[in-house]
């Protein structure tokens, strides 16, 4: 059935889905950051923006699309952060805007909504950079506009949208020097391109989700010695409250100050986004004209030279064990250097050899298996490396393992037990065919019939879904969450969309996806994330 009307609650999900995979991605965003200058935060700023937005957007969400969108502008204009969160606030702005007698859309009102959310990015800009997040996003509005004379399906539009999106930040490169120079694309461009790819990946129904994890950019250079933070190195954010001042004015009034001047919003509230050498002298002069609140100084010079000294991307390398080629492209997606796939219960050799494929002196091991343990507990007494292991009891919990290392916001890798602490908050279930007659708990389960084993229970049923469906529902799927299916064993992609499906009913309240894993001793794994 095509989805062929946004009303509030949709977009509400929608704004939460890429909010989602912002979170998921933002240290890979952090790792593009070389524009407007290197702090590397872009990733951080573009996620707690969104995040503002999606929680405000939450509390109405069974109101109009016009009331959501309003109020999700209104959260991102208050919790917007560097210059990546400011543009992304004002898009949402003019959405609001363009949306704001309407109760619900279709895809051609969303086109031309995108329109006026490019524009009004454009227009905050005192000098708008071709090569950044604007010219991703006009790109991404003007094909949103074409698609739209000729389908009303919201799956449709997004892909084809999300395809234009890509083609130009593949472009940033060529349009903006310091970016060729560097080897990457606009870390804001990759930014809203994430955002629009998460929201297709929760598109309801039985369309076609995703097969894989959104590719990932990876910087072929550190920084290079024209990526440097000279004048104007305090970022400098606030919000003017009870502002006696047009945005207009302000903006005259800041703009010999500093550069990458944004001031948004509107009397009474204006957000401001300044780079400066004299934030004191700025907050002074704003603060004549209404009160300061949510202010933010950050240094971006010392923020820059923890980045560089010619030092690699990250200080560690990680191993992953995985049971198929399709957990083996999401590991690597995730950032594991080096993947031991298909092999079960590894050799301390096999493990060993994987350690010295590694390029760092310090190595994560994300075990994935507690049959793995041992081995690689005899690893760290055969090498030269500090071996980290990581006892995690399987791959959908070594997933989450490897996100919370990647998203440490200062760069330095969380500690052990905090990596598999949020590994275990992440509930898991292994859906196979039983290959014996079996009994845990009270629970029988005979050759040949459908199983689904959580870390500490059987459940049986007559058919997979019935199965998966008892397993979830004893890990709280009711209650909502993320519901993430990875496929494998003799499940087909058509199996898989299916089951997805018919979980998606069963827990309305959930969000589902699907990957392909490619296990060979599963048909499913099944992870419940909240």
């Amino acid at each position: 059935m095509d989805v062929i009307a946004l009303d509030g609650r949709g977009y509400a999900k929608f704004l939460a889905a890429g909010t989602y995979f912002l979170r998921k991605y933002r240290q890979v965003l952090n790792d593009l950051n070389v524009f407007p200058v290197p702090d590397g935060d872009t990733g951080t700023n573009m996620y707690l923006t969104v995040r503002a937005a999606t929680l405000e957007a939450a509390k109405v969400r069974d109101q109009s699309i016009s009331e959501v969108a309003a109020q999700a502008a209104q959260g991102s204009l208050m919790g917007a952060r560097g210059n990546s969160g400011v543009i992304i606030s004002q898009m949402l702005r003019g959405f609001a805007h363009h949306v704001r007698h309407r109760s619900e859309i279709d895809t051609f009102v969303l086109a031309t909504a995108m329109r006026e959310a490019a524009a009004a990015a454009r227009q905050a800009l005192v000098r708008p950079v071709e090569g950044t997040i604007v010219s991703v996003a006009d790109a991404a509005a003007e094909a949103a506009y074409q698609v739209a004379l000729k389908e009303r399906d919201f799956y449709r539009f997004i892909a084809g949208v999300i395809r234009a999106a890509n083609d130009a930040l593949d472009r940033t490169p060529d349009q903006l020097p310091v970016l060729k120079e560097a080897g990457v694309v606009d870390s804001g461009g990759a930014g809203f391109v994430y955002f629009l790819e998460g929201i297709l990946s929760f598109l309801p129904d039985v369309k076609v989700r995703a097969t894989a994890f959104p590719r990932r950019p990876v910087r072929q250079n550190v920084f290079t010695a024209h990526q440097i933070v000279g004048e104007h190195k305090y970022c400098t954010e606030f919000v003017l409250e009870d502002a006696a001042v047009s945005v207009h004015d302000l903006r005259r009034l800041l703009e010999p100050r500093g550069e990458s001047l944004l001031v948004i919003g509107a009397e009474p509230t204006i957000k401001v986004h300044l780079h400066t050498d004299s934030p004191e002298k700025v907050k002074e002069l704003a603060a004549k004209y209404g009160t300061l609140t949510r202010v933010k100084v950050d240094n971006m010079e010392q923020q820059h030279n923890v980045l560089v000294v010619d030092k690699p991307e990250r200080a560690y390398s990680v191993i992953a064990i995985v049971p198929g080629e399709g957990f083996e492209r999401i590991v690597r997606e995730l950032g594991a250097e080096v993947v031991v796939s298909g092999v079960k219960n590894p050799s301390v050799r096999d493990l060993l050899l994987a350690v010295n494929k590694t390029l760092s002196d310090v190595v994560y091991v994300f075990v994935n298996d507690k049959n793995v343990a041992l081995a690689a507990a005899e690893v760290t007494k055969l090498s030269d490396k500090t071996i980290h292991v990581i006892p995690t009891r399987d791959v959908v919990a070594g997933i989450a393992g490897q996100f919370a290392l990647r998203n440490t916001g200062d760069g330095a890798p969380p500690e052990d037990g905090a990596i598999l602490q949020a590994a275990s908050r992440v509930r898991a279930a292994q859906l196979f065919f039983a290959g014996k007659d079996a009994t845990l708990d009270g629970v029988t389960v005979a050759r040949g019939k459908p199983a689904a084993l959580t870390a500490n229970r059987l459940f049986a049923g007559e058919t997979l879904p019935e199965a998966g469906r008892s397993a979830l529902e004893a890990m709280g799927a009711a209650a909502g969450g993320l519901i993430t299916l990875y496929y494998g064993g003799l499940q087909k992609e058509r199996d898989a969309q299916r089951l997805a499906s018919e979980l998606q009913a069963a827990f309305p309240n959930a969000d589902v996806e699907y990957y392909y894993g490619g296990m060979k001793n599963a048909e499913y794994w099944l992870s419940l994330d909240d």
